[in-house]
């Protein structure tokens, strides 16, 4: 493909994965909007783009927010003329106890990690059909497949982006737009550092750049479904066809401390006395 009369959209784009996909499509030549909350990296990203050879828009903002994500696809629009590839990537993580969950942040990860994507292909979907062609790439988790424990709220925001993906095959069949979804692994971006509680995960973790080769392959192979690394997709198998045993095992991998249930318990009956 030749990326040089292509425009692309990627959001979450001011470190790890995001900024990674960007720096390769500006190596290719293509056009930019990029997206995310931290000004001062997101320019620094734009210059990097700028200098690989891309042409960059870069849009501060929050992606929890409908308007910002449609702001996006309209910048592109103003300032391109065309929308080709949009790849959803921000995400934010919510590695916590069930029991010290909040409704507001189940409502903030959900329009973070799934509906801002849902947004975003809504908003980019007229302009690929005048074109007659697109790609959407939504970049997700293992834990879209498979829950890990701590990850309740996490794992089904990108279940529900794993399940619009699937809807997207059937529903853009013949339209020319595909429609990809790339199951992560643990990857070294800055997500390790912002969890509410420490993760149990003390394995290897894979550089973004195996992410970005694999949003590549999407877009020029043509493919609906990636796991990266590759391996993971055998666990999620292990699950599919040995529940009891997958759940056995997450919940001695990483159980639940006696004392977390002990302290819910207590503040629910001290609500109760209120």
């Amino acid at each position: 493909m030749n990326y040089r009369e292509r425009v692309v959209i990627v959001t979450g784009a001011s470190s790890g994965i995001g900024r990674q996909v960007a720096l390769d499509f500006a190596a290719r030549g293509a056009s930019l909007v990029v997206s995310a909350r931290r000004a001062d990296r997101l320019a620094s990203v734009a210059r990097e783009c700028a200098a690989r050879g891309g042409t960059v828009e870069a849009m501060t903002g929050d992606v929890g927010e409908r308007t910002f994500v449609e702001g996006m696809a309209a910048r592109a629009l103003g300032r391109f003329g065309r929308i080709d590839v949009v790849v959803n990537n921000a995400g934010i993580s919510k590695h916590k106890q069930i029991y010290h969950v909040t409704a507001d942040e189940v409502d903030y990860v959900l329009r973070v990690n799934f509906l801002a994507a849902a947004y975003l292909t809504l908003a980019a979907l007229p302009a690929m059909l005048r074109q007659g062609e697109g790609w959407i790439v939504n970049i997700s988790s293992g834990a879209g497949k498979m829950p890990p424990p701590r990850e309740t709220v996490y794992a089904a925001s990108k279940f529900a982006l794993n399940g619009f993906t699937e809807g997207l095959w059937l529903d853009l069949a013949g339209s020319n737009v595909h429609a990809a979804v790339i199951n992560v692994g643990p990857i070294d971006t800055e997500i390790w550092q912002k969890t509410d509680e420490p993760p149990a995960y003390r394995g290897r973790k894979y550089p973004p750049s195996i992410i970005s080769d694999a949003v590549f392959r999407a877009i020029e192979r043509r493919k609906h479904e990636l796991w990266v690394p590759r391996r993971y997709r055998l666990a999620w198998l292990f699950r599919v066809f040995f529940p009891a045993l997958y759940r056995n095992g997450a919940a001695r991998w990483d159980p639940v401390p006696e004392a977390v249930v002990a302290e819910a318990r207590a503040r629910a009956a001290e609500a109760v006395t209120r």
